[in-house]
C-alpha cells in the first residue's frame, strides 16, 4: 500500500509538468531517472521482437492452436491457403479469415469472447529454424525459469473485460508478447472505488509486457479494441503456482 500511494503521488507530480516532449524530459530530471509511467511491478517493451521474430512465433502458434482443431476446419483452412497466390508477407496475411476458425463464443468465467486457447507443453522447433533462439529471448525477460505457456488467439471483434487472474491458477507474475493487430491493455486498481490508480498503453505487434508481484493481482486489466482492428494472438507465460493448478 505505501508503494502505491508513492506512486499515486509521484504520478499527481509527474503528469502535472508534461505538456511537451522536451517537459517530460525536464520532469524526469527533477524528480529522478527511475520515475516511471507505470506502477511498481509493471514492466513494458514496445518493440522487443523484430518483425522477423514475430513471424516466426506467430507461425508456431497458429501452427499449435490449428492442430487442436477438427479435421474439416484443417481443411477448409488448407483449401483457402492453397488457393492463395502468394505467401503471406505481412503477420496480418498470416491469419485466415475469422470463419475459418473455430472462435469460442465466450469464457467459462465471461471475460473473454471470441478466443480459441491452449496450455502449450512443447514448441515446433524442428519445424520452423531460428524459433528456439526467439524462444530464448523472449524467456530471457521472465523473472524465474519454472513456466508454463498459454496461447491465446483473439478473433477481430474478440475482446477480453476487465479482470484479475485466477489467484489459485496463477503465479506471482505474467509476461505478454503480442502478435499481430494492436490492441490497448488497460489498467485499473481493483480494491480502491476512490483516488484509484489506472493507466493504458497501446501494445502493437513485437511488444511484451511484464505483471508481477503486487500490480499482478491488485490491478484489473482488460484487452481493448476502438473496432474491428484485425486478429490478435497472445503468448502469455507465467511462473508454475506452487500449489495445484486449477487450469
Amino acid at each position: 500500500m505505501l508503494v502505491q500511494n508513492i506512486y499515486r503521488l509521484t504520478r499527481k507530480h509527474f503528469n502535472s509538468c508534461i505538456d511537451t516532449p522536451s517537459q517530460a524530459h525536464l520532469c524526469r530530471t527533477i524528480f529522478g531517472a527511475a520515475i516511471s509511467p507505470y506502477p511498481p511491478g509493471f514492466s513494458f517493451w514496445p518493440n522487443f521482437l523484430n518483425t522477423a521474430e514475430q513471424k516466426l512465433l506467430l507461425g508456431a502458434s497458429l501452427s499449435k492452436l490449428d492442430g487442436c482443431e477438427a479435421r474439416s476446419h484443417r481443411r477448409r483452412r488448407r483449401d483457402y491457403w492453397s488457393s492463395r497466390p502468394q505467401t503471406p508477407t505481412s503477420l496480418s496475411e498470416m491469419f485466415a479469415p475469422d470463419e475459418l476458425y473455430t472462435f469460442e463464443q465466450g469464457h467459462y468465467d465471461g471475460v473473454i469472447h471470441h478466443y480459441r486457447e491452449m496450455h502449450l507443453t512443447s514448441w515446433p522447433s524442428d519445424e520452423f529454424e531460428g524459433l528456439q533462439g526467439v524462444l530464448e529471448r523472449v524467456h530471457s525477460l521472465c523473472p524465474t525459469k519454472d513456466t508454463q505457456t498459454h496461447l491465446l488467439h483473439l478473433a477481430s471483434h474478440g475482446d477480453i473485460l476487465p479482470h484479475v487472474d485466477n489467484i489459485s491458477a496463477s503465479g506471482s507474475w505474467i509476461l505478454g508478447v503480442s502478435l499481430g493487430a494492436e490492441r490497448r491493455l488497460r489498467m485499473r486498481e481493483a480494491n480502491s472505488p476512490a483516488n484509484y490508480s489506472e493507466f493504458s498503453i497501446n501494445i502493437p505487434s513485437g511488444s511484451v509486457y511484464l505483471q508481477r508481484d503486487d500490480v499482478r493481482f491488485s490491478y484489473m486489466h482488460a484487452i481493448e479494441r476502438d473496432q474491428e482492428e484485425g486478429q490478435r494472438l497472445s503468448v502469455m507465460i507465467r511462473d508454475l503456482n506452487n500449489k495445484k493448478l486449477s487450469l
